[in-house]
């Protein structure tokens, strides 16, 4: 009886504690997952496989697969995906879907019941059942995911990633709804944000005038991402607009699912009159969440059609950022509003009919049945009405920092597209005619590219399907009744801004105003400030030359023009008391600094802490009125407020403004010498902002705790506090291409593998590695660290 409770206790889970014995078992537990320096060559045999395909990885773990089709060329992309990523493809799609209670537990019913209750699942299905529509696509698809099971279907319970050992689970087989799943998770990172609500609420609660002062059309001092001088050479559509002005009520829950602070990217492209090998180059640097895994998994496809290189997120097939032979391309988020929030009029409380266009309309109830590890499995009724589906039930609210009650949210990400199209296109291209074509495909994911081709050519655009809309539309909260309101039709793919071959000899993109006011169709309010794009801007303005190197020092560009705007202000207005040798000491550095934010600056830190309590002490009169009620409004952008400072031609702040500065900085002095301490020696921001690339799950251990790195997220060197950039590239066109690049991160996302976390030291110190990009098979043979060959299995 000892021996049976003690089997029973040793293998039953409890809470999230795995089971003892399998967990720590010699055989199958995690001792297993602890691996030896390099990757072993495999040979496998498979009967999906039309011919033998050759994996080469390179002394960075990349996998160069070379195949002599395309099937098996996104097979095997799909078999070292599933070997480099298994547990974070399997996590990341659960995730997206709503499904981590299946392996966590009750305590992840609420983040379930949110996903569903915002469409992922609804919006994965249609762009699935789209994808397979195209039979180019389709074909690659079911190669990818045949190779991603073929991966799991070799393993045993003690090969499993460690993170399912940690959760007492096992794999999900891959299906061809995954792909799908990764880009409505991407899309929900990237295009799910909205400030309708807020800016609803400061609408009706703020005087008119200060409304308009605090939250203009365009940001002060933004360099547009096309030049203003463009021309538009269209007759644009005429949106109809609502006959009345639109009151909505103002709503008192919790704030909305504004886009992340620090979420933004840079890329730029320079034509070879600014370079010193005459061909043009191209930069990319997309800022994301870091986390291990990395959300990119890098990669070389060469078949008898295509030879391209550079990473995708783990659960695609093809290459999303990167270069073939003859182009290049880099990507930033658009920014523009592609989710809006209606208000519904349901006709009763059964909540079965609502108005719109003057009628009672049905509404469509969806059951989502959430299976809960340990626990009955919960249903959820979801409401959906045309504009798309009521995020947040009545009577609770399942997550904060969602949708208010009552709207429903129109959405982007749940129209049918075919994204992978448009991937699978520009891998082929070969100039930018047919990069242009395969833009076309690119609709449910808006983004900036850049692009640049050995012939010369360089241009920009702002792609995806964006709503033809009456000035404001989708700024507040939209009356959900009123068809002028709907998504009535998209600016047509002609009409989208878009500069090729400039008359300065470059084009760049940091997430700021695509367009100047002269582009005739509205896209949105809410983008990037002036501080990055300015800054590019005027590094490639004054450059000539160009080399790899020179793009090499644009990318780790740590200056902050936020600094440098307002720093010398704020200390003027400085009182002349004696502070005392501590506080005298921060002043005689502020008043030598650079504005650089470099790992060892002494007083770099300390601006970020007096400028952010300083925006607190002049804005708090004014909004905390409001806070203290629940009512949430979104403060300005942090430029409006220096413009304001900088003006002084107003009477908006509610406070005193010398002795709110004076007064933060006291604050910031008291809270700085506390924590770090009276020694100037011992002052380092890379150190003291204690930066950490965590683990995908937050499993603690699983993470690089305080990476020291320079940069900020206002520089070109974008690192916030969570979000940083993601991949650094650098393409020199030319008779031979030349790239550049790291990641914070490494190839395998298993944490007992040596190559873990590998890149994080060469991208926090700006290491720029070369990416091998081998024309054959054969090429480079002596940088070949292992292979795995891949064999049709013909005795089956």
């Amino acid at each position: 009886m000892i021996a049976i409770l003690l089997t029973r206790v040793l293998h039953h889970r409890i809470d999230t504690i795995p089971p003892p014995g399998p967990f720590f078992s010699p055989y199958t537990g995690f001792w297993q997952n602890m691996e030896s320096e390099g990757i072993r060559d495999l040979v496998i045999k498979d009967t999906h496989l039309q011919d033998e395909v050759m994996v080469r990885y390179d002394d960075r773990g990349v996998p160069h697969i070379f195949a002599s089709n395309d099937y098996d060329l996104y097979f095997a992309q799909g078999f070292v995906t599933a070997r480099d990523r298994l547990w974070q493809v399997d996590f990341q799609s659960r995730a997206a879907g709503g499904r981590i209670s299946e392996i966590v537990g009750e305590q992840a019913v609420s983040y379930d019941r949110a996903q569903r209750r915002l469409g992922m699942g609804h919006g994965a299905d249609v762009n699935a059942a789209s994808m397979m529509e195209d039979p180019e696509i389709a074909a690659a698809i079911r190669a990818y995911t045949e190779g991603f099971n073929a991966w799991i279907d070799q393993l045993h319970p003690r090969d499993y990633p460690v993170e399912y050992k940690i959760m007492d689970a096992e794999p999900d087989r891959f299906t061809e709804r995954h792909p799908a799943l990764m880009l409505m998770n991407l899309s929900q990172t990237l295009t799910s944000g909205s400030r309708a609500h807020a800016q609803t609420n400061a609408l009706a609660l703020l005087d008119e005038d200060i409304y308009h002062m605090l939250y203009p059309q365009e940001l002060p001092w933004v360099d547009p991402m096309i030049p203003p001088d463009q021309e538009w050479d269209f007759d644009p559509l005429i949106p109809q607009k609502p006959d009345d002005d639109f009151v909505p009520g103002i709503t008192d829950e919790l704030p909305l699912n504004e886009p992340q602070s620090g979420i933004g990217s840079n890329s730029w492209a320079v034509d070879g009159s600014k370079t010193q090998s005459g061909y043009p180059m191209l930069a990319s640097d997309p800022h994301l969440s870091v986390t291990l895994p990395s959300i990119w998994h890098e990669v070389q496809l060469n078949s008898e059609n295509i030879n391209v290189y550079g990473v995708a997120p783990p659960a695609a097939p093809g290459v999303v950022i990167g270069f073939n032979e003859l182009i290049a391309w880099g990507i930033t988020n658009a920014g523009s509003q592609v989710l809006d929030v209606y208000e519904i009029e349901f006709r009763d409380e059964s909540r079965r009919e609502y108005r719109h266009d003057g009628e009672w309309k049905p509404v469509e109830r969806r059951i989502e049945k959430i299976r809960v590890r340990g626990a009955e499995t919960v249903q959820d009724t979801v409401l959906y009405t045309h504009h798309g589906p009521v995020t947040q039930p009545f009577d609770e609210t399942i997550a904060s920092e969602r949708y208010p009650k009552g709207h429903a949210v129109k959405w982007l990400a749940h129209q049918p597209g075919n994204i992978l199209k448009a991937v699978y296109g520009y891998n082929r291209a070969r100039n930018e005619q047919e990069f242009e074509d395969a833009m076309r495909h690119f609709t449910n994911i808006t983004q900036n590219f850049t692009y640049a081709d050995r012939e010369g050519n360089i241009s920009i655009g702002h792609y995806g399907q964006f709503p033809v809309r009456f000035r404001d539309q989708g700024s507040y909260i939209s009356d959900g009744s009123d068809p002028a309101y709907d998504w009535n039709e998209f600016i047509p793919f002609e009409h989208l801004p878009r500069s090729t071959n400039p008359e300065r000899g470059f084009v760049s993109t940091a997430n700021q105003n695509p367009v100047a006011s002269g582009y005739p169709y509205f896209l949105g309010r809410f983008y990037a400030d002036f501080s990055r794009g300015v800054r590019i801007n005027n590094l490639l303005d004054e450059a000539e030359d160009m080399t790899a190197g020179f793009f090499k020092e644009m990318l780790m560009d740590d200056l902050s023009l936020h600094a440098a705007k307002i720093l010398p202000f704020m200390l003027r207005r400085l009182d002349n008391d004696d502070y005392g040798d501590r506080r005298d000491t921060i002043i005689a550095l502020l008043e030598e600094w650079d504005y650089h934010f470099r790992p060892d600056s002494p007083v770099a830190h300390f601006f970020s802490l007096w400028e952010q309590k300083m925006r607190d002490e002049l804005w708090n009169p004014l909004f905390s009125e409001h806070e203290n009620n629940d009512i949430y409004i979104r403060r300005p952008d942090r430029t409006v407020t220096y413009h304001l400072l900088l003006d002084e031609e107003h009477d908006v702040f509610r406070t005193d403004v010398d002795r709110s500065i004076q007064a933060a900085f006291n604050n910031a002095a008291d809270e700085f010498f506390d924590n770090y301490g009276d020694d100037p020696e011992s002052w380092q921001y890379g150190y003291d902002r204690n930066f950490s690339v965590g683990h995908l799950a937050d499993l603690p251990g699983f993470g690089r705790e305080r990476v020291i790195t320079g940069g900020t997220a206002e520089a070109v060197n974008a690192v916030g506090s969570r979000h940083a950039p993601s991949w650094r590239m650098i393409v020199e066109l030319g008779p031979e291409i030349r790239a550049y690049g790291h990641y914070p991160g490494g190839q395998p996302g298993r944490p007992g593998h040596p190559d873990y976390d590998k890149m994080i030291d060469d991208w926090s110190s700006g290491t720029f590695r070369e990416l091998r990009f081998w024309h054959s098979v054969n090429e480079d043979d002596e940088l070949t660290s292992s292979t795995i060959i891949l064999k049709p299995n013909e005795s089956q």
